[in-house]
């Protein structure tokens, strides 16, 4: 990257301005105002290079969404809107826009419009690079005097989509990346290093993370701990977004409603986490987050007409969620290369420290950027290896807790294939993966294997969710299930206890990890305690 000085900054705006496409797009929006409105086109201020543009931009924006029944603007309404604002009027009168929107109406065509739309969005994003020092000249040389050198080079710009033109320089920064092995550490020790001090250091602080909301997980996995990555998989409405979101609210949400004592509670410090979804938008995420914390069924937040009571839970939640550290970024169509910069960021800026990721799947870009990263098309499961690979270096390389899941194929409900095998798109996803779940409703099946424990009065509660332990890095509990009574309106969850494989009650019991404020000379520092 380079430094853009001002005297850049005016030379790369005069050279990366499509003028006649700007020409074109401003003139169809004031012929078609409600063009603003399709989902499709999306347009900003940043999209236009120069001032006199980018006021025009507005003031049509305005006036077009001041009423849904304005269906054409002309000059004449823009000049009388602009007259409000002395600054902006003096930089319309400078640049005649009367006659600029006069002419750009008659000459607008609506049979152009995308064309102009697409070289207006693609030189802004083009635009945008240069000013943050990013080099473009392989696809436009914007400087070069040669007027066929630039000609070829828009024509390569409009062959390609404002997609393809980013996910170009993402997969060039990606090799730079791994030409550097950035993430790739090799680090070089000898077995006996540091082996004085290791029992003092695990005896005072022993190897446990923050706890999950499953107080087996906290058992069997040692809690959430730094560096590890978490797979759960499960099939189309078993929960997986729910008990990620879940997890990020009990580690982030200091208070939580306590359905036996009727009352919130203390639930420990905040600690900052980041929930990427794939597939649920922001409402959807806050009503099961609001769910959990209040312990009031989502079905009855939708439905409205609360209670008092209910209502008094409802907005005590809303002002836990709404101080609680959660970051969530919604992206439907990813490479591997946009989730790594997501983390990132929010590792930098928000110094999260537990991410889940819903979920890992194949999406178009994906695909894209890997056919290209390897300069051949992949199979799933090795694009899907490369992706849960990628999670875990992030997770060791910030020293921080990573979740995310993925489906399951069809003949997974058969006991015999619940196994990494049952994972869609192949168990190699779970090669690198420090835990490894696979999450089922209980049924009949399950219940005549249990009857043994369910007849004895171990339990008052039958199961209804289990959960598969089929890996478990470093840990001595593994092919092992986790039986629980999981209410997916509320994400509360009850386990109940847990069995191996062939059905045989272990002596497993949940743990409670909390927290406590250790003293220090110069400050207080929250320590996990057990």
């Amino acid at each position: 990257m380079t430094e853009v000085n001002s005297t850049t900054t005016d030379n790369v705006m005069k050279a990366l301005n499509p003028t006649r496409a700007v020409y074109s797009v401003i003139g169809s929006l004031c012929k078609n105002p409600h063009l603003l409105r399709d989902s499709e086109i999306i347009i900003t201020e940043k999209d236009f290079a120069h001032e006199f543009h980018q006021i025009v931009f507005s003031s049509i924006y305005n006036i077009a969404y001041s009423n849904y029944e304005v269906t054409k603007i002309s000059e004449i309404d823009l000049d009388n809107y602009l007259a409000s604002f002395p600054q902006h009027y003096k930089i319309w009168e400078k640049n005649d826009g009367l006659s600029y929107i006069r002419k750009s109406i008659a000459h607008a065509n609506e049979n152009t419009f995308k064309s102009s739309y697409d070289r207006l969005k693609k030189i802004s994003l083009l635009r945008h690079y240069v000013l943050n020092g990013i080099d473009v000249s392989d696809l436009y040389n914007w400087q070069s005097t040669d007027l066929k050198v630039r000609n070829d080079g828009m024509k390569k710009i409009d062959s390609m989509t404002v997609n393809e033109i980013i996910d170009h320089y993402t997969i060039k920064m990606s090799k730079i990346k791994d030409e550097f092995n950035i993430g790739q550490e090799t680090k070089s020790f000898m077995a006996g290093d540091d082996l004085d001090t290791l029992l003092d250091e695990l005896d005072e602080d022993p190897e446990y993370g923050n706890p999950f909301t499953n107080k087996f997980y906290n058992t069997i996995f040692r809690g959430k701990r730094k560096t590890k990555l978490m797979l759960r998989s499960a099939g189309t409405g078993t929960g997986k977004t729910r008990q990620a979101l879940a997890d990020m609210c009990n580690a982030s949400c200091d208070e939580i409603f306590d359905i036996d004592q009727n009352k919130y509670v203390n639930n420990g410090p905040s600690i900052p986490t980041l929930f990427i979804s794939t597939e649920l938008v922001k409402r959807e995420v806050q009503t099961i987050m609001l769910a959990f914390i209040s312990g009031v069924d989502e079905d009855v937040i939708k439905d409205g007409k609360y209670s008092d009571v209910v209502l008094r839970r409802l907005k005590k939640a809303i002002e836990i969620l709404k101080r609680a550290p959660i970051f969530c970024e919604y992206v439907n169509d990813f490479s591997i290369s946009d989730i790594e910069t997501i983390i990132e960021r929010h590792i930098i800026e928000n110094n999260i420290q537990e991410c889940a990721f819903d979920y890992i799947q194949m999406t178009p870009k994906l695909s894209r950027t890997m056919a290209s990263a390897f300069g051949n098309h992949l199979r799933e499961d090795q694009i899907l290896h490369q992706f849960s690979s990628s999670l875990k270096i992030l997770a060791e390389k910030y020293d921080i807790f990573i979740a995310s899941s993925t489906q399951l194929n069809r003949g997974s409900k058969d006991i015999e294939n619940r196994d990494p095998s049952a994972l869609r798109g192949g168990q190699a996803t779970a090669d690198k993966v420090d835990f490894g779940i696979l999450t089922f409703r209980a049924g009949a099946s399950d219940h005549y294997n249990l009857k043994h424990i369910l007849q004895s009065g171990f339990t008052n509660k039958k199961p209804n969710y289990s959960h598969w332990v089929y890996k478990n890095r470093g840990g001595k509990y593994s092919n092992v299930i986790i039986w629980t009574y999981m209410n997916l309106g509320t994400m509360r969850e009850e386990p109940l206890f847990v069995t191996d494989y062939d059905f045989n009650l272990l002596d497993v019991h949940p743990m409670d990890i909390e927290y406590a404020i250790e003293a220090t000379e110069d400050s207080a520092e929250e320590v996990p305690v057990f």
